[in-house]
């Protein structure tokens, strides 16, 4: 036996060692679950709000059918019995649940022994930022489910049932068409052709109608990008991907793991390549480096595969120990900061983003409870979080200005609000009041409150006193728009 190999059987835990140490982990991620579930803050993330305004408009707010339909539509569903957050956060809670135990059974079948199947689960559920979307309301969980469903089908040779859960997967997340696109290949390539039209023709029942409102809408957004702006989306983006897994894992961005992260990528598709899953990740990130905004919570739903891909090559030979130690030493990182997310979640109510910290939900309540007692029924709200202060406080709500992603994630630093944009709202939407939050993680949030401060200072805007509220939370009223 090799001294690599002697050294590997040494350094084994006893099965009961691994069981204390597994359990640990699991009370561990269950408080830290636990708390950032029982955060009562939704929608400080905007997205989060938004997929809660199509729920409960049903789609009629303008601009809500922008999200695909069927994440929205499961929390309208749960909406019906109570619009209580800790309940409507049950849906992504619970889909991370079933996500990552049929992962579990996802990484058996291609062949991960028990141990590491149970480590990459463990690394995954650790992820700060898979903690932070399975408690908000984020879509990427259930299309992590939808996706790993859809790929064990797959294998079992059950195309009806993987087509239509790859269809599924795609009107919850639209890059999911790369699903199918891979299972369709990877049926094709394997002589299956009767396999591949009832795959197809299942995934098509629930991605065509959508695929084409969508492509009936303006299609992919970033074809409408300058030649030059597409350069720089592709790069940055591409290096985003590459750099993810570390991120995701640690908690800390950086673009340099991401050339190490390429450099064992390559290694793992010149030695070890398989179809499954090997294409849908491939497909998927080509379709993620073409997104006008970062990558990093849509990467997460692949991150267990991802991290498979490199494991079936590290895995044995001379690197065995220390790819094992390695991965359980990463599981540190990601519970540090993932301890240190939810640190802000009992004082502030909500749970730290990956950029900034969260808005105070305790002041936010205080301005709700102002604008429900204090303002007439038919006042019109100008605020950067307006689906929030819509669905807390009863008041129409408009954000005053359409983001630009290119500019807020890709561009050189610039105005991404300007006063005239926000004067023009007001006019032509009839505000009466604008809401000022600090909203530190919005990318857009600086140029807001500036363009807000320039039209205060020109007397278009009167600041009203609400009585117990940080100075950080404000709103004046439109007295000459």
């Amino acid at each position: 036996m090799s001294p690599s190999g002697i050294a590997l059987k040494k350094s084994r835990f006893t099965p009961a060692a691994r069981r204390t140490l597994l359990l640990c982990l699991m009370a561990a991620l269950a408080v830290m679950y636990g708390i950032a579930w029982f955060a009562p803050a939704i929608g400080m993330a905007y997205n989060d709000g938004a997929y809660l305004v199509t729920a409960v408009t049903h789609g009629l707010k303008t601009g809500a059918l922008e999200n695909p339909p069927l994440f929205p539509a499961l929390l309208a569903a749960f909406s019906l019995i109570s619009r209580q957050s800790q309940w409507l956060k049950l849906v992504p809670l619970g889909c991370t649940l079933l996500w990552l135990a049929f992962t579990k059974r996802l990484l058996t079948k291609m062949g991960a022994s028990q141990e590491c199947s149970w480590l990459l689960v463990a690394m995954t559920a650790a992820s700060p930022t898979v903690l932070y979307l399975a408690t908000g309301l984020f879509a990427e969980p259930l299309f992590a489910l939808l996706a790993t469903v859809s790929l064990i089908a797959l294998l079992d040779d059950r195309p009806l049932v993987a087509g239509l859960c790859a269809g599924l997967a795609s009107i919850t997340i639209t890059t999911g068409v790369a699903l199918i696109l891979a299972g369709l290949l990877t049926l094709v390539a394997t002589r299956r052709l009767k396999s591949a039209t009832s795959f197809l023709g299942a995934a098509a029942l629930f991605a065509a109608p959508w695929l084409g409102w969508v492509f009936s809408h303006g299609g992919i957004p970033a074809a409408s990008l300058h030649l030059s702006e597409l350069g720089v989306l592709l790069g940055n983006n591409a290096m985003l991907i590459a750099a993810s897994p570390f991120t995701l894992l640690s908690g800390y961005t950086s673009l340099y793991p991401g050339l190490l992260t390429a450099v064992a990528l390559l290694i793992v598709l010149v030695r070890r390549r398989y179809f499954v899953p090997d294409l849908f990740i491939g497909f998927y990130s080509l379709m993620l480096v073409w997104r006008i905004e970062p990558p990093l919570h849509a990467f997460a739903p692949v991150l267990p595969m991802f991290l498979w891909m490199l494991w079936r090559v590290a895995r044995v030979g001379r690197f065995a120990l220390v790819t094992k130690l390695t991965a359980i030493l990463m599981i540190g990182p990601a519970l540090w900061f993932g301890v240190s997310r939810i640190s802000t979640a009992p004082g502030l109510g909500a749970v730290t983003a990956e950029m900034a910290p969260p808005n105070n939900w305790h002041e936010m309540e205080k301005l709700f409870a102002f604008i429900r007692t204090d303002t007439p029924a038919d006042s019109v709200l100008l605020a950067d979080l307006d689906p929030v202060f819509f669905l807390n406080t009863g008041r129409a709500t408009v954000r005053g200005f359409t983001p630009d992603n290119y500019r807020n994630y890709y561009a050189p630093p610039g105005a991404l609000v300007t006063p005239d944009r926000l004067r023009a709202s007001m006019l032509h939407d009839h505000v009466s009041y604008v809401v000022l939050t600090p909203d530190r993680d919005l990318p857009e949030s600086a140029s807001f409150h500036q363009a807000v401060a320039a039209m205060e200072r020109g007397g278009l805007l009167d600041p009203v006193g609400v009585p117990g509220i940080s100075g950080d939370y404000r709103i004046l009223r439109v007295v000459a728009p």
